[in-house]
């Protein structure tokens, strides 16, 4: 995806692929959000979410491997929803289980939203434009990442338990890759 596209990128999810109804799509934006509290944040999330009639998940892009990671996990945990066989008791929590290729919502929730400014990727299930236009006052939109910055690749190695060597193997522009193989082990561990 161009560096200029910042309209976000609407997908759904293929029956062969991920046994999903074709029909549920999502919709993920990169964003900057200013939080001074957490709480009122989500709060102000979940009213424009009900307003709208979607489901909002936000997931720090500090802690992320890119767009596919993040559209990953929301597959993953659409997939889950679907089969009832959810881990969280809510789509939100167990996006960020898969994005954090963990069982523990405590270590998930870190994933999530924090105070002061953050880079997130916003997931919007289904896609609104009205609900986009809700969150304008929550949000600034901006463009995509290229490419994961260099400074990223040390904390993903460290949160993902990747080795230099696999790094090494693979290359840096496949850490991508490495982290969502990760993450998918989490059906796995179910």
């Amino acid at each position: 995806m161009k560096h200029s596209d910042i309209k976000g990128h609407k997908a759904v999810a293929n029956e062969s692929e991920s046994g999903k109804n074709p029909d549920q799509m999502y919709e993920v934006r990169m964003a900057r959000m200013e939080i001074a509290s957490v709480p009122g944040h989500l709060a102000e999330l979940r009213d424009a979410a009900d307003q709208a009639g979607v489901r909002i998940i936000c997931m720090n892009a500090e802690m992320m491997a890119g767009r596919r990671h993040a559209e990953e996990a929301i597959r993953q945990a659409l997939r889950a929803e679907k089969q009832g066989t959810m881990t969280a008791r809510s789509l939100e929590m167990e996006v960020l289980l898969y994005a954090s290729g963990q069982r523990q919502t405590s270590i998930a929730m870190g994933f999530g939203l924090h105070e002061g400014g953050m880079l997130t990727w916003i997931g919007m299930v289904p896609p609104s434009e009205s609900a986009w236009a809700k969150l304008r006052h929550l949000i600034s939109p901006c463009p995509d990442e290229e490419e994961i910055p260099a400074c990223r690749i040390p904390a993903l190695q460290k949160l993902y338990s990747i080795t230099d060597e696999e790094i090494g193997t693979v290359g840096r522009d496949r850490i991508t890759d490495l982290v969502i193989e990760r993450t998918a082990l989490l059906n796995i561990l179910k």
